[in-house]
């Protein structure tokens, strides 16, 4: 049997720690709070490094630890851990994604609350010998309409705990099925209706380039008087100035947050002057039931990766423990036409079907998962892996099927993923040349040939002259350099598609002065 070694650089629950006693291939090196060169030369002697926030994984301690194979953060967040040199290194990164839902869930309902009826408030004054009660006038949530932005598995818990306080929730989200929001009561809206319908706001959704700064000025003039918000997700979902002068003006009557743009805020920071707020430091998670459980499932997870199971909590690629050295390349490819697909469609992803020609019916499973977790992952405010893809996916109403051929019609192997939404079906096909040259080769009924890598321009237009001079030189005046231009037609008169490999992403002005054109019918970027 091969032994293990398991270094613990931060306290770590009993109940995790028992795991790692009790697995006869673990030799467990238990240390918390090891930094500089003790660290270093303990990193040097380990398999795999268990942490929480304390530790800074840098590139030069995952590049120290020649042995290292695993990564287990326990926990959600990973702002502490270089996850690109330990995917260079082919070192797996573990995080316990699920483990702090019910405390993240039961923090919002209790920052509410203690908003609503101005508990933090009495609670000083009292403890200054005050006794002054009508200073101290809440509101119920009963009858109250709470708007959730961000329907996951945080959003409908907290939906199912408003409704039983008699409030009405209504919901945006995008990227799930409607049945999603009936199965909890949560009647699914527009942004703008919710905006203009709720008396409470509340955000779960991850923090990206779609939701940073979503609810700004603009969004906040759309609001009722006197409507709550809540923050319990990330910080930069709202823009802290624009609510902070909301708070000033009344027009927002409060404020919960946990989260901030920069952690910890400065002391200049708008909503620390703010009036009317209840503020906490990013605490959803600080729980004994939550960290029992963070233990647990980082603990579990780290030894059945060090044993070779690929089905682990990953944010990265999950190289390690494959047994044939070529499937690594093809999981990667499904993941990758996943992604596209889910960039390209319009509408949430209500069915996705996966379909192999010419590969091992053995990595249908994985293969199928790992498109899931690319369609999944662009939209999610939690870590979509290995484990919880397809849990995820049928939580969503999405329709999920899987079939294998023995030989493609044009290619050794090919995958094509078939998705639809309420708008439209696509489908995309992609096959593997060798090891490191991937190639999407027909998106819908166009055959078209590209790397999937990189930023990319998706674009339908017309097929009509001059179109391809047009893009190319507005591309040019903006400084945009284009390292591929892939082209592809219907026919005669019909519709074209181009896809464009740019060196830098393009900003929301370019794309806007590119979907003005005439020509143009769909024009989308892509990021894999």
């Amino acid at each position: 049997m091969t032994q293990h070694r398991v270094l613990v650089t931060d306290i770590l629950a009993e109940s995790g720690l028992q795991i790692l006693h009790a697995a006869t291939d673990v030799d467990l090196d238990y240390r918390p709070g090891l930094k500089g060169k003790d660290l270093l030369q303990a990193v040097r002697e380990s398999d795999a490094l268990i942490t929480r926030s304390g530790t800074a994984v840098t590139s030069e301690l995952v590049n120290a630890g020649k042995r290292l194979r695993i990564i287990g953060r326990a926990g959600v967040g990973l702002d502490n851990v270089d996850v690109e040199a330990c995917t260079a290194r082919g070192i797996l990164v573990i995080n316990a994604p699920t483990a702090n839902i019910l405390s993240a869930t039961e923090h919002t309902m209790a920052m509410l609350l203690a908003l609503c009826r101005n508990i933090p408030e009495a609670h000083a004054s009292v403890k200054r010998g005050e006794w002054v009660r009508t200073k101290f006038m809440g509101v119920e949530l009963s009858g109250k309409v709470l708007g959730v932005v961000g329907l996951g598995r945080i959003g409908t818990r907290v939906s199912t705990r408003a409704r039983s306080f008699g409030m009405r929730v209504i919901a945006y989200d995008p990227y799930i099925a409607p049945t999603v929001g009936e199965k909890v009561g949560a009647e699914m809206v527009s942004l703008d209706d919710l905006l203009a319908q709720a008396d409470v706001v509340t955000v779960h959704t991850p923090l990206t380039d779609e939701t940073r700064g979503m609810i700004g000025a603009r969004e906040l003039s759309k609001m009722k008087d006197g409507v709550i918000l809540v923050n319990c997700a990330r910080g930069g979902i709202y823009e802290e100035h624009a609510l902070a002068e909301a708070l000033q003006s009344g027009k927002v009557s409060g404020a919960a947050i946990d989260v901030y743009e920069q952690e910890p805020p400065p002391k200049d920071a708008p909503l620390l002057q703010a009036k009317n707020v209840v503020l906490s430091p990013h605490i959803g998670a600080n729980t004994i039931e939550a960290q029992d459980r963070v233990a647990v499932q980082t603990a579990e997870m780290v030894v059945d990766a060090l044993r070779g199971s690929i089905f682990v909590s990953a944010v990265n690629l999950p190289f390690e423990g494959l047994s044939d050295a070529d499937a690594a390349p093809l999981i990667s490819l499904a993941e990758k036409i996943g992604l596209f697909s889910a960039q390209i469609i319009n509408g949430p992803i209500t069915r996705a079907a996966i379909e192999l020609w010419g590969i091992d019916e053995r990595l249908l499973k994985i293969m199928s998962v790992a498109s899931l977790k690319g369609a999944l992952t662009p939209h999610l405010a939690e870590s979509v892996n290995f484990v919880n893809a397809e849990q995820i996916a049928q939580n969503r109403g999405i329709a999920i099927s899987a079939t294998t051929h023995p030989i493609p019609h044009d290619y050794t192997n090919l995958v094509t993923l078939r998705a639809a939404s309420a708008r439209e079906e696509i489908c995309v096909s992609a096959t593997l040349f060798s090891e490191k040259n991937q190639r999407i080769v027909s998106v819908n009924n166009f055959r078209v040939e590209f790397k999937p890598e990189g930023h990319l321009i998706y674009i339908i237009n017309k097929d009509v002259p001059g179109v391809v001079g047009k893009v190319g030189t507005l591309l040019g005046d903006r400084e945009i350099n284009i390292a591929e231009y892939n082209l592809a037609r219907s026919g005669s008169g019909g519709k074209a598609m181009a896809i464009i490999t740019v060196d830098s992403p393009l900003d929301k002005d370019t794309l806007s002065f590119l979907r003005s054109f005439k020509e143009m019918e769909e024009v989308k970027q892509v990021r894999l």
